[in-house]
């Protein structure tokens, strides 16, 4: 049971890392908080479904988070590259203007091709592995498998390419990356559409271990992810990834214990208490 709460602690872990790794990097480059992110996510899972039975996993896998990441960063240039939609507040409600604008749009979709708003996903396989009596899906290892691979991709493109270090000099210092000619408009809209992609892509994996995508799945998610970017230090990538392990493992340790409920609201207990000791988050570099 141990060894099986821990393995949903690594896989949930790098899933919510990804979700909030979205956000971070949103928050690092734009210093907005996007709440348009769980539609991001919502839209990722339905893509992945409805893709699917047309591309096969695989290709949904990669085809979804495309397309989600197109549609964010044409979000940020047509509603948030005004500098009228620099301040906070506007962003906020700009973004969550968004959030509703996409959730009813795939909701009058749904309605109009299907005629229902809750479809039922099934793994592309399962595999399972046997773990003393019990058995552990294999896809929930491939999860973990993918999301990591992505993170260390994410890394390596913030670290090595020339991209990456034009968003470094962007989240610095953005009148100083524009004099030296840095492309720091596109380099936001890139970002802005990064995260989308990433919030998408862990959509079209979770979709198959949830079993049920619906177009109001991504509320709970976005604030779940934004406890976890907040906690972390919002912009602080290595802290996001900290935070989302730390609640991942807290929530499955605590579902192996008591009720999945319970264990939810104990792991957010659990953060929330780190935010009131350190209301500038955790501040891993």
């Amino acid at each position: 049971m141990l060894l099986l709460a821990l393995l949903n602690g690594l896989v949930w872990g790098l899933l919510w890392a990804l979700l909030a790794l979205g956000l971070s990097l949103i928050y690092g480059t734009l210093g907005l908080l996007n709440l348009a992110h769980g539609a991001f996510y919502m839209l990722g899972a339905l893509a992945g479904w409805a893709l699917t039975p047309v591309l096969g996993f695989a290709g949904a896998l990669v085809v979804a988070p495309l397309l989600v990441g197109a549609l964010g960063f044409g979000s940020e240039r047509l509603l948030l590259s005004s500098p009228r939609a620099h301040s906070n507040l506007t962003a906020l409600l700009t973004t969550f203007a968004l959030m509703l604008i996409l959730q009813q749009l795939a909701t009058i979709s749904l309605q109009m091709t299907t005629g229902d708003l809750r479809h039922f996903v099934t793994p592309p396989f399962r595999w399972p592995i046997a773990l003393g009596e019990r058995f552990y899906e294999g896809y929930r290892l491939m999860v973990a498998g993918i999301a990591g691979a992505v993170l260390a991709g994410l890394w390596a493109l913030l670290r090595v390419t020339t991209w990456g270090r034009w968003l470094r000099a962007a989240r610095q210092n953005r009148e100083l990356a524009l004099s030296l000619g840095i492309p720091v408009p596109w380099v936001r809209a890139g970002a802005f559409g990064l995260g989308a992609a990433l919030a998408a892509l862990a959509g079209v994996l979770v979709g198959p271990i949830v079993r049920e995508v619906q177009p109001v799945m991504g509320i709970e998610v976005l604030l779940v992810s934004v406890l976890i970017a907040v906690v972390g230090g919002l912009g602080n990538l290595a802290g996001a990834i900290a935070v989302a392990f730390l609640y991942s493992l807290t929530e499955n340790l605590l579902t192996a214990l008591t009720d999945p409920a319970l264990a939810r609201a104990g792991a957010l207990m659990l953060i929330g208490m780190i935010l009131l000791l350190r209301p500038r988050g955790l501040g891993v570099n």
